[in-house]
């Protein structure tokens, strides 16, 4: 057969021109080629045979396969069951000699969870005392810093106003000391007008005197206005150092303080992080702790197996544990049902 269809074909490829096959040629020699084979199918009784046969194995196969997954399924169930039968039988508190060995084992790792469970609730309680602890102390503290700078205000304030004094007295300072200045210019200038006027050819000695006496009654007035500014500026030089002590005095109190405040705030944060790190340290207790409450957990559940599957074996009577037998034999029976199939494939 396959020599007659390489045949057909190398005719085709020497009549075929070399620019090309159409696409509707390709599928009509396709289709010749499929009618080729059903033909010789039909005619072929032996081959008909071998192709069923390969298929009915085929199918064979996939209905053993697809039951032998159902069997593994209810296996895993049943698996589930007969640990689930085990953990009521130990929280029924059902007790047999068969199973003496395995009772004792849960009992000490009960004891043992217990235990650590006891732990825990030590370590919990001690987090939350030392929780408090630290909330309490923080309060403490915060109220001592607040009691030092409440007292520290009204020297910060008394500080603030004499500071606020010393700048208007720098202030006056210079303002009087420009006066003083401004009046000793207008001084000197009335005292040099009167030698100049002395001096002078051009005036009469009647117009000359006349001139120095008004001159000098405006020094006369000068005088007692530069005297009164001087005054004042030396009054305000005396005031000054007394401020500037005052300030000293009012900053040293400040300083006091704040040292207080600081120290304070020291205490607060070693007291924080000791406290802080107590806590750490029963954190990580903490978590030994259940991370061994947890692998008592662990190795409990190969000894419910092992207990379920003691109590499945003598089917121990109980109300509580009827309806677990009962599911686990239909389970078996379906397990049964399956592997008759199975042979019988």
């Amino acid at each position: 057969m396959i020599n007659s269809i390489l045949s057909i074909l190398s005719l085709q490829d020497e009549t075929i021109p070399k620019e090309g096959l159409p696409y509707w040629m390709l599928w009509f020699f396709l289709c010749i080629i499929i009618l080729l084979i059903t033909f010789i199918f039909l005619r072929d009784k032996s081959l008909r045979q071998r192709v069923n046969l390969f298929l009915s194995k085929a199918k064979r196969r996939l209905i053993k396969t697809h039951l032998q997954t159902k069997i593994r399924k209810e296996k895993r169930k049943k698996d589930e069951l007969i640990i689930e039968l085990g953990i009521k039988t130990w929280k029924e508190g059902i007790r047999d000699e068969k199973s003496e060995k395995i009772d004792k084992k849960l009992e000490a790792l009960e004891e043992s969870k217990s235990s650590s469970q006891k732990e825990l609730e030590e370590i919990n309680s001690k987090i939350k005392k030392l929780d408090n602890q630290l909330t309490e102390s923080g309060e403490k503290y915060d109220e001592l810093i607040e009691k030092q700078e409440e007292d520290k205000n009204p020297f910060q304030e008394k500080m603030d106003e004499t500071k606020e004094k010393e700048r208007l007295i720098e202030l006056h300072l210079i303002q009087k000391q420009k006066e003083i200045e401004d009046e000793e210019k207008s001084l000197n200038a009335a005292e040099k007008e009167v030698k100049d006027i002395e001096l002078s050819s051009n005036l009469s000695e009647a117009k000359k005197k006349s001139q120095i006496i008004e001159i000098k009654e405006k020094i006369k007035k000068l005088e007692p206005s530069r005297e009164k500014i001087q005054k004042e500026l030396e009054e305000l030089r005396e005031e000054k150092p007394e401020l500037e002590k005052e300030i000293k005095n009012l900053q040293r109190k400040i300083n006091d303080y704040e040292r207080t405040i600081k120290k304070i705030e020291k205490e607060k944060k070693e007291k924080r992080g000791i406290i802080l790190k107590e806590i750490k340290e029963l954190r990580k207790d903490d978590s030994a702790v259940q991370k061994k409450i947890k692998e008592t957990e662990k190795q409990k559940g190969p000894l419910f197996e092992d207990l379920g599957k003691i109590i499945d074996e003598f089917r121990i009577e109980s109300k509580e544990l009827t309806p677990l037998y009962s599911q686990i034999d239909k389970i078996n029976k379906r397990v049964q049902d399956i592997e008759k199939q199975i042979q019988n494939i």
